[in-house]
């Protein structure tokens, strides 16, 4: 996610507040602006858990809150659906588990998080994992303090593996192309309806990867995975290309090519764009 300040926190207000009425018709403009400041609190105390490398249990969370009672999860509805999708962050959710089990209650987890989004609850553990890794929570929402260690239930210390984060970077540019996150303003993206959340996507473009042997779908290069500092032939690094350009990043509308062909395809079909661009290809 390529924002080089903070947003300033009207703009991100204003962008929270702009959507609660489609979940929330009957709130007063009061009432939607009282929950707008109260959803961005909750996604600065999810960011501080996750740049502390830490989980929290439900009953510690409500404390961080200072407000609300550990059954109900509405907050965590309220501040996916209005502040984290719409951001292209990883679902900090998951980073809020029961003390028993290291894990988002399973129960909460299937009845609100499955209406909400598309991951299943084994696949968990990668996305608590992502929630550490992302690098972006900073640059968008400003300094960050890390939770106070009392409240850590636990942390992760693996390291993200250089393939995870060639993964982070091109899902975060797809993201930003879905969102239209810039530098002073956010707006929620309309243009690529139907397109999947971070989580979801990281998860397809492993998949991909693997299907596709680690090579362009297009051309049938191998992804680059070095940085530019490490020498890496930036043009050759992945990027998440829509097979068909009228529709959003989603399982089957996806396919993963280096951002060369990505650029040199443009609106070209498929078809098209192989047939001029394998021709750049050593054999």
């Amino acid at each position: 996610m390529n924002v080089e300040s903070p947003i300033p926190r009207a703009d991100l207000l204003a962008m929270i507040a702009d959507q609660i009425p489609e979940v929330y018709p009957d709130y007063s403009i009061k009432k939607t602006d009282a929950l707008a400041a109260r959803v961005l609190e909750d996604l600065h105390i999810l960011a501080r858990c996750a740049i502390s490398r830490c989980r929290v249990t439900y009953t510690d969370a409500i404390t961080l809150r200072g407000y609300g009672n550990r059954q109900n999860g509405r907050w965590l509805d309220d501040v996916y659906r209005f502040a984290i999708s719409p951001l292209g962050f990883p679902d900090l959710t998951m980073l809020v588990v029961n003390a028993a089990t290291g894990q988002p209650s399973e129960d909460a987890f299937e009845a609100r998080r499955s209406k909400l989004r598309e991951i299943q609850i084994s696949e968990v553990p990668r996305a608590q994992n992502r929630c550490v890794w992302f690098d972006a929570y900073e640059a968008v929402l400003g300094p960050l303090e890390p939770i106070p260690t009392e409240y850590h239930y636990a942390r992760s210390v693996m390291p993200e593996p250089p393939l995870e984060a060639e993964i982070r970077r091109a899902v975060s540019n797809a993201i930003q192309r879905v969102n239209g996150v810039g530098k002073m303003t956010v707006r929620v993206g309309k243009e690529y309806v139907g397109s999947g959340n971070y989580s979801e996507l990281c998860l397809l473009t492993s998949q991909l990867l693997n299907e596709q042997k680690g090579r362009c779908a297009l051309t049938g290069q191998p992804f680059e995975t070095r940085s530019a500092v490490e020498g890496g032939i930036q043009d050759d690094r992945m990027s998440l290309d829509r097979i068909d350009n009228s529709f959003g990043y989603y399982d089957g509308n996806v396919q993963l090519v280096t951002q060369f062909a990505n650029r040199a395809r443009g609106q070209m079909s498929i078809q098209e764009a192989r047939r001029r661009l394998i021709q750049y290809v050593e054999p």
